[in-house]
C-alpha cells in the first residue's frame, strides 16, 4: 500500500508528533516513518534540512586561594581562614581553600588559632589583596614553637600572697599584672587581671586591670573572704569580691611608679578624696580595716571597710616620728611594724612606739631586745601564740612578745634534715592555718613552705630555677641567665650571657641549649678556642652582621672591663680595654651597625661612648648635654639608665630611658632627639611621638627588625615603633609572654622570659 508523505510539515514539534502518532496507525509505513522522525530531529535528515542550535553553557571564570605552610611539628595543626572559611592544615606544604573566588574577588588569609604552644603569621607583606585571573599560591604561612628553649613559668613573680579557708592560694604576680589563684590540688588559673596588660580598671575579675610593682604591691584578705591589694603603681587599694568584681575602695590615680611625677600628696578622706604615696607594708586587723604603711607620712594609714582613709601618727617615747614599713596584728589586735631600715621590730601600744628587738646595726643576730640584729625585714607576719615571724634577708626568724630573737632557718641554721635554704634575698612571708610558714625567695624566684616539723620543702607551683640544664626545647632549663645579654645572629642563633657560671651559651634554631664559650665555673681571662678560654665576669654582648660576637668581660684586677670577641672561626680574642668613668656603674650595654661602629654603656650617667671602624672608644654622647638640649632644667637626666642600645641599618643609634618616659634616637653625628612617646607622660596609649605614650612598667628591652621596626618591652604587652616613631600595640604570633629582653635575628623576634627563650616569627 502506498504511504504519501507530505511534504510540507509544520515546525511546531506537537504537530510533528502528532503525524508520527497517525502513522503508527497505518500498516507498512516504516519509510515514511523513518522520514518523519528525521523531519521532527530525531535522526540524521536530510542534509540540506534546518536543525535547532546548540548553545553552550558558558561557566564564569574562578581561582582558588592558597599557599605553603612551613614550621608545623608532627602533631601540631594551625587553621587557617579565608572569609567565612576555614581551612585546618596538619602538615607543611601547599594548601588551597575549597571554594572559588572571581576575578577581582577580594581575600584576606587569616590565622584562625593554633594548636597549643605553636606561634603562626602570615608572613606577606600583605595578605589581603584580590584574585586575578589565575589561582592564588602565594599565601605564606610561618609557623614556629613559641618556647625555643627552657620551660615558662606560669607565676613570674610574687608581690604579695595569701591563703581563704579552703587553702586556695591568691599569688599577686607583679610581672603579670595578674592575681593567680592556686587550689590545695595545685590546680593554677588568673583570677583577675589580663596577663601583661597594666591599667586601672575596675569591673568584672577578667576585665580588670592592675598597676603593680615588683615587691611593692600587697594582698589581704578578711573573713568574708574579700581580697585587698594595694596596686601600688595607681596608688589605690583596690577589692575583689568573691564574686569576681573588681573595685577601688580609696584614693586617687596617680602615676605613683613614673619619676617624674610630682612628689606625692597624702591626703585623708573618703574614698578619692584621699591620696597615698608610696606604700611598703599592708596588714588587716580584727575590725576588717586595712592598715598601710606609707613611706611618705609618719604613721599607718587605716582605711575602713567603708573607705575612710585617716592617718595615726607613730611617736616613740622620745616624742620622734617614726615611718614604718612591714606591718602585722596579732591575736590580741597589737600592732608590730619595723622601721623603714628593716632593723628594728616595734610594737605600737597605748599610742606609743616601743621597740621590741633590734638596732641600728644592719646584721642578723639572736638574742633578746636591742641585743639582737636583723639585716632587712621584709615580710612579716604574727602567729596564734602572739610571736612575731619575720623574713629578714636571707633567714626566717621568730621575736616572743619579750623581745627575744631566734633564727628559725636560713643563713647558717639548717631545717630538721639538714638542708640549707640557700636564699639570698626573702620577701612575702604567708602563715598558714596549720603553723607552716611560706616565704618568697626574690633572687630564685622560688617559694619554700618551712613545716611544723621544721622542714623545708619547695611549693610545685613555684619551684624556681632549678639551675642550668643543657638539653632540645623543653628539656633544656635556662634559669635566669639572660638577665645579662641576649643577642641573635643572621643565622638565627641566640646567645646568653650566664654571668654565674661565667660562659656564654647558646640556643640554636632547633632549640638545642649549650655552653658556646667559656668553662663552666672557672674564672679567667684566657683567649684561644672558644671551647677552653675563661671569662671572669661578662656583663654585656652583642652579635655583629657576619656571626662574630663581642662580650665585654671584667678584667682580673680593679674595676675595668675588657672588650672581647669570639670570631667565626671560634677564636677568642681580647680586643682593648673599655672606657672607665668616675660614677657608679648602672648598667652595661653594647652595641654594633652594620657597618661595624660600636657603642659601649658602662658608666650610665657618663653618657654613651663609640668606636668607629678600626678606631678605639672615645666619648660620643653626654647625657647632661642631650638632655638640656631637649630642654631638661633640674637634674632628672642624672638619672639616666637606658637598658637597651640598638642600631637600625641606617646607623641611627635607639635607646630606652623610663626616666622621661621616651625611645630617644641619637644620628651619627651625635644629634639626639625624642623619636617615639611623650616627654615626662607615660600615658601608655598609641599614636605618634607627643602623642602616644611609654609606660615603662617592667624591664625595658629594645630589639630593630629587617625593616627598622622597634619592639620595646617594659611596657606590660609589647610595643612596636615603626619608622615614623608611631606606637602601637600589636597581637603577635606567640601572644603577651612577659619579656625582660628581646633580640632579632633570621626574621625572628627572640625573647627571654621567666626561664625560657620564647620566639615569633616576624613578617
Amino acid at each position: 500500500m502506498a504511504c504519501i508523505v507530505a511534504t510540507t510539515m509544520k515546525a511546531e514539534m506537537i504537530n510533528c508528533f502528532g503525524e508520527v502518532q497517525n502513522l503508527f496507525r497505518r500498516a507498512g509505513c516504516g519509510a515514511a516513518l523513518l522520514a518523519l522522525l528525521s523531519a521532527c530531529g530525531g535522526g540524521s535528515g536530510d542534509a540540506g534540512a534546518p536543525t535547532a542550535p546548540t548553545v553552550p553553557v558558558t561557566e564564569a571564570p574562578s581561582y582558588l586561594v592558597g599557599g605553603t605552610v612551613s614550621g608545623l611539628v608532627p602533631g601540631a595543626q594551625v587553621v587557617l581562614a579565608s572569609g567565612e572559611e576555614k581551612l585546618t592544615v596538619t602538615a607543611n606544604g601547599a594548601f588551597r581553600f575549597a571554594g572559588k573566588l572571581a576575578p577581582g574577588a577580594s581575600y584576606e588569609g587569616k590565622i584562625d588559632s593554633t594548636s597549643e604552644g605553636l606561634g603562626c603569621i602570615i608572613a606577606n607583606a600583605n595578605a589581603a589583596a584580590t584574585v586575578g585571573n589565575a589561582d592564588v599560591n602565594t599565601l605564606v604561612v610561618r609557623c614556629l614553637p613559641v618556647v625555643l628553649a627552657g620551660v615558662q613559668a606560669k607565676i613570674q613573680n610574687v608581690s604579695g600572697m595569701v591563703q581563704d579557708k579552703a587553702g586556695n592560694y591568691y599569688i599577686a604576680d607583679a610581672m603579670r599584672q595578674v592575681i593567680h589563684k592556686v587550689t590545695p590540688a595545685g590546680a593554677l588559673s588568673v583570677h583577675a587581671g589580663i596577663s601583661g596588660k597594666a591599667g586601672a580598671d575596675d569591673g568584672v575579675a577578667a576585665a580588670a586591670t592592675f598597676h603593680m610593682r615588683d615587691g611593692f604591691s600587697f594582698l589581704a584578705i578578711d573573713r568574708a573572704e574579700n581580697l585587698y591589694l594595694f596596686d601600688i603603681c595607681n596608688a589605690l587599694l583596690r577589692k575583689i569580691t568573691p564574686a569576681g568584681v573588681v573595685s577601688t575602695v580609696a584614693g586617687q590615680r596617680n602615676a605613683a611608679c613614673n619619676w617624674s611625677s610630682p612628689e606625692a600628696v597624702v591626703a585623708d578622706g573618703q574614698g578619692a578624696q584621699a591620696q597615698f604615696g608610696w606604700i611598703t607594708g599592708m596588714t588587716m586587723d580584727s575590725n576588717g580595716d586595712v592598715l598601710l604603711a606609707d613611706s611618705t607620712a609618719p604613721g599607718i594609714r587605716r582605711v575602713t571597710p567603708g573607705g575612710l582613709v585617716r592617718t595615726e601618727k607613730l611617736v616613740d617615747a622620745m616624742g620622734g616620728l617614726i615611718y614604718a614599713s612591714q606591718l602585722a596584728v596579732d591575736a590580741s589586735g597589737a600592732i608590730y611594724f619595723s622601721d623603714g631600715a628593716g632593723t628594728r621590730l616595734f610594737r605600737w601600744q597605748q599610742g606609743v612606739a616601743i621597740v621590741v628587738a633590734g638596732g641600728n646595726k644592719r646584721v642578723s643576730e639572736d638574742g633578746k631586745g636591742a641585743a639582737a640584729g636583723f639585716r632587712n625585714i621584709r615580710g612579716m607576719v604574727a602567729d596564734r601564740d602572739g610571736n612575731v615571724l619575720l623574713a629578714d634577708a636571707a633567714s626566717l626568724r621568730r621575736v616572743t612578745p619579750d623581745g627575744n630573737v631566734t633564727t628559725l632557718v636560713g643563713g647558717t641554721v639548717t631545717d630538721a634534715a639538714g638542708a640549707s635554704a640557700g636564699w639570698t634575698s626573702l620577701g612575702t612571708l604567708l602563715l598558714e592555718p596549720s603553723g607552716s610558714m611560706i616565704v618568697y625567695d626574690v633572687s630564685k624566684r622560688r617559694l619554700n613552705r618551712f613545716d611544723t616539723t621544721k622542714t623545708l620543702s619547695t611549693m610545685p607551683f613555684m619551684p624556681g630555677s632549678s639551675g642550668v640544664t643543657e638539653g632540645v626545647g623543653g628539656a633544656a632549663r635556662v634559669g635566669n641567665v639572660g638577665g645579662s645579654g641576649m643577642c641573635s645572629d643572621p643565622a638565627g642563633n641566640v646567645y646568653l650571657l650566664d654571668r654565674t657560671n661565667k660562659v656564654l651559651r647558646r640556643v640554636t634554631p632547633d632549640g638545642t641549649f649549650s655552653v658556646y664559650a667559656g668553662i663552666a665555673g672557672q674564672a679567667g681571662s684566657n683567649d684561644g678556642p672558644r671551647a677552653s678560654a675563661t671569662m671572669h665576669d661578662p656583663v654585656a654582648i652583642v652579635c655583629d652582621k657576619d656571626g662574630a660576637v663581642y662580650f665585654a668581660d671584667k678584667a682580673a684586677a680593679g674595676t675595668a672591663f675588657n672588650l672581647r670577641k669570639i670570631g667565626k672561626d671560634g677564636q677568642v680574642s681580647t680586643q682593648e680595654a673599655l672606657p672607665s668613668g668616675t660614677g657608679t656603674p648602672l648598667q652595661y650595654q653594647l652595641a654594633i651597625d652594620k657597618d661595624g661602629y660600636m657603642v659601649w654603656l658602662g658608666w650610665g650617667r657618663e653618657g654613651i661612648f663609640r668606636r668607629a671602624p678600626g678606631g678605639t672608644f672615645s666619648a660620643f654622647l653626654s647625657f647632661e648635654t642631650m638632655m638640656r638640649s631637649l630642654g631638661e632644667t633640674n637634674f632628672n637626666w642624672a638619672y639616666l639608665d637606658p637598658n637597651s642600645l640598638v642600631f637600625d641599618s641606617k646607623g641611627n643609634l635607639y635607646f630606652d630611658d623610663y626616666i622621661h618616659q621616651v625611645v630617644l634616637k641619637v644620628d651619627r653625628a651625635g644629634k639626639a632627639s625624642v623619636f617615639a612617646g611623650t616627654l615626662n607622660k607615660g600615658s601608655g596609649g598609641d599614636g605618634p611621638p607627643g602623642a602616644g605614650g611609654l609606660s615603662f612598667s617592667g624591664i625595658a628591652s629594645l630589639a630593630v627588625d629587617a625593616n627598622d621596626n622597634l619592639y620595646l618591652s617594659g611596657q606590660g604587652w609589647l610595643r612596636k615603633i615603626d619608622t615614623a616613631g608611631v606606637i602601637s600595640t600589636p597581637t603577635m604570633a606567640w601572644g603577651h609572654p612577659d619579656i625582660t629582653m628581646l633580640t632579632f635575628g633570621n626574621g625572628i623576634l627572640f625573647g627571654f622570659t621567666a626561664q625560657a627563650v620564647v620566639q615569633t616569627p616576624l613578617p
